[in-house]
C-alpha cells in the first residue's frame, strides 16, 4: 500500500505530527502488553506444575499455545494494518488480548488457561504494527532510536512481567496476573486512540489471508505436540509418527497455498531476497536458542533451593525483582542500540548482540550457586538481547519498502514466535527427562542440557549474522505487471498495470 493511497483530506506533509515522545511511549506501552503476557508465564511455570500435578512438557503449553497463535498474529495483523490501517488493527487486537486474560481468569482449569493463552496470541500482531506506526510518524532521522526504544522494550516488559506475576504469585495468587495484563491492554488500547492519529489509508480491497493463518499454527502444533508426546510414545509410535507426518503435510499445503494466492499471510517471494533470507534465519536460531530457550532453566536455577547445589534459592518474588533488575540494565542501552545503528550499521549491532548472549552460556555453566555470576551473566544477556531486538527492525528496514514494513516486521514476529514455541516444547522435553515425578524437581543434567542446547543455536545465529552484508540490495516487490505474467495470464498484465 503506497502513500498514493492516503484519502485527500491533506497531504502527509500537512498532516499534524504527534512529537517523538509521545508516539514512542504509547507505542512502547502497546507492544509490552505483548511481551508481558509471555514473560509473566515464564515465570509461574513451576507454581502451575505443583497447582495442576502435571509434567513440565504439559504445562509448557500455556506458552506454547500463545506463541503458536502469536506467529500467526504477528504476520496477519502486520497485513491487516497495511491494508486497513495500522491504528484500528491494533486497538482490536488489544481489546482481543484483554478477553484473553479473563478467560484464563474465570476457566479454572489447565485447559481454559491455555484457550485463554492461544487467545491472548494475538497480542503478537502489536510488533510489527508499533514498527508501522512508528514509521509512518516518526521524522526520519528519528526512526532508528524510536524503533530501537520498541524492539527492546520487550526486554523491559519481560523484566516487568516476571517481577510483578512473582510477587502476586508469592503474596497473592497465580489469577491476579490475568487480572493485570487485561487492565494493562486496556490501559494501551486507551493510549493509542488518544496519541495516535487517525489512519489516513484507504481500505484495502485485498482479501485476508484466513486459510494460511490458520493452516501455519496447525502445522508447527502437530509437530510440537509429536516432539512434546515422544517421550511417553517412543520414535517409532504411531501417535508420534502420524503428528510427524500431518505436520510436514499441511506445512507443504501451506506453502503452495502461499505461493497461490493473491493476499498471502506470509509473502514467501520476499525469502528471495538474501538479506531478508538470513534476518529471518538469525531470527529463527535465536528464538530457539538464547532469546526463547533461556528462560524455563534460568527461572529453575533462580527458584530451585540451594541444598541442590545449582539453584539459588530465590522465592518467585525475589526471582521476578532480579530477572527485572538484570533486563533493566539491559534496556539502558537500547537507545545507545539505535544511535550505533544509525552509525556504524545495524548489522554491527545484530551481530554484536547475538555475540554477547552467546557468550553468557558458558558462564552459567561454570558458575552453578554462585549469585554474582549468575547476576554478571544474566545482565550480560540482557545486555545482549537490547541490542539485538533493537538493531533488528533497523536491519529489516534497511531491507525492504516503506509500505511493507508492518507485514515484514509482522513476518519476523512471526519466525521468532515460531522459534519461541519450538524452543519452549523441546526444552520442556530435556527438562521432562531429568523430572523427579514425585518433586517434580529437575536434575542439574538437565538444566545443563538445556543450556547446552541454547548455546548451539545461540553459535549458530552468530554465523548467519556474520553473512549479512552491509550494504544489502533492497528487496523489490512483485508488480501486479509481473505477478500476472507469472500467472500465464499476460493478456491482463498492460490494464493491471495501467491502474
Amino acid at each position: 500500500m503506497s502513500f498514493a493511497n492516503l484519502r485527500k483530506t491533506g497531504t502527509l506533509q500537512n498532516l499534524k505530527r504527534p512529537g517523538f515522545a509521545a508516539v514512542v511511549t504509547v507505542l512502547i506501552l502497546a507492544e509490552v502488553v505483548s511481551a508481558f503476557e509471555l514473560s509473566m508465564m515464564y515465570v509461574t511455570l513451576p507454581t502451575l506444575i505443583r497447582e495442576f500435578h502435571v509434567d513440565a512438557s504439559t504445562v509448557a503449553w500455556v506458552v506454547t499455545a500463545y506463541l503458536l497463535v502469536s506467529a500467526s498474529a504477528g504476520v496477519m495483523g502486520g497485513r491487516f494494518g497495511d491494508m486497513y490501517g495500522r491504528r484500528k488493527v491494533m486497538v482490536i487486537v488489544l481489546v482481543i488480548a484483554c478477553v484473553g486474560s479473563l478467560v484464563s481468569l474465570i476457566g479454572g482449569s489447565l485447559g481454559m488457561i491455555i484457550l485463554g493463552r492461544a487467545i491472548q496470541g494475538t497480542a503478537g500482531a502489536l510488533m510489527g504494527l508499533a514498527f508501522g506506526l512508528a514509521r509512518e510518524h516518526l521524522a526520519k532521522e528519528r526512526i532508528p532510536v524510536g524503533v530501537s526504544m520498541i524492539g527492546a522494550s520487550a526486554l523491559i516488559a519481560g523484566a516487568g512481567g516476571a517481577f510483578i506475576a512473582g510477587f502476586m504469585i508469592q503474596v497473592f495468587s497465580w489469577h491476579l496476573i490475568f487480572i493485570f495484563s487485561a487492565v494493562l491492554a486496556l490501559v494501551a488500547a486507551v493510549a493509542i486512540l488518544a496519541v495516535i492519529p487517525r489512519d489516513t489509508l484507504v481500505p484495502s480491497r485485498e482479501k485476508p489471508d484466513y486459510l494460511g493463518a490458520v493452516l501455519l499454527p496447525i502445522a508447527v502444533s502437530a509437530i510440537l505436540l509429536a516432539l512434546s508426546s515422544v517421550s511417553k510414545t517412543g520414535f517409532g509410535s504411531v501417535e508420534f509418527l502420524g503428528l510427524i507426518a500431518a505436520g510436514i503435510v499441511v506445512a507443504a499445503v501451506w506453502v503452495w497455498w502461499e505461493l497461490r494466492i493473491e493476499s498471502p499471510i506470509v509473502n514467501l517471494r520476499m525469502f528471495k531476497n538474501r538479506q531478508i533470507a538470513l534476518v529471518m534465519t538469525a531470527t529463527m536460531l535465536a528464538a530457539i536458542g538464547p532469546i526463547g530457550g533461556m528462560s524455563v532453566p534460568t527461572q529453575m536455577v533462580l527458584q530451585y533451593p540451594t541444598t541442590l547445589g545449582f539453584g539459588l534459592g530465590f522465592t518467585p518474588a525475589a526471582a521476578g525483582i532480579f530477572s527485572a533488575l538484570t533486563a533493566v540494565v539491559g534496556y539502558l542501552f537500547s537507545p545507545l542500540g539505535g544511535k550505533l545503528a544509525f552509525r556504524f550499521g545495524a548489522r554491527s549491532v545484530f551481530i554484536a548482540g547475538l555475540t554477547l548472549m552467546a557468550i553468557v552460556i558458558p558462564v552459567i555453566l561454570l558458575s552453578y550457586g554462585s549469585v554474582v555470576a549468575f547476576c554478571l551473566a544474566m545482565a550480560l544477556n540482557g545486555i545482549g538481547i537490547s541490542l539485538t531486538f533493537g538493531a533488528l527492525p533497523n536491519v529489516l528496514i534497511e531491507a525492504i519498502p516503506e509500505t511493507h514494513t508492518s507485514e515484514t516486521a509482522g513476518t519476523n514476529t512471526m519466525v521468532r514466535n515460531i522459534g519461541q514455541s519450538a524452543a519452549t516444547a523441546i526444552g520442556a522435553i530435556i527438562l521432562a527427562g531429568y523430572q523427579d515425578p514425585k518433586t517434580t524437581i529437575v536434575a542439574q543434567g538437565g538444566i545443563s542440557a538445556s543450556f547446552v542446547f541454547v548455546l548451539v543455536f545461540a553459535v549458530l545465529a552468530v554465523v548467519v549474522a556474520v553473512l549479512l552484508k552491509r550494504h544489502p540490495v533492497p528487496w523489490i516487490p512483485e508488480t501486479t505487471q509481473e505477478r500476472a505474467i507469472r500467472r500465464g495470464t499476460p493478456a491482463e498484465a498492460p490494464a493491471m498495470a495501467a491502474d
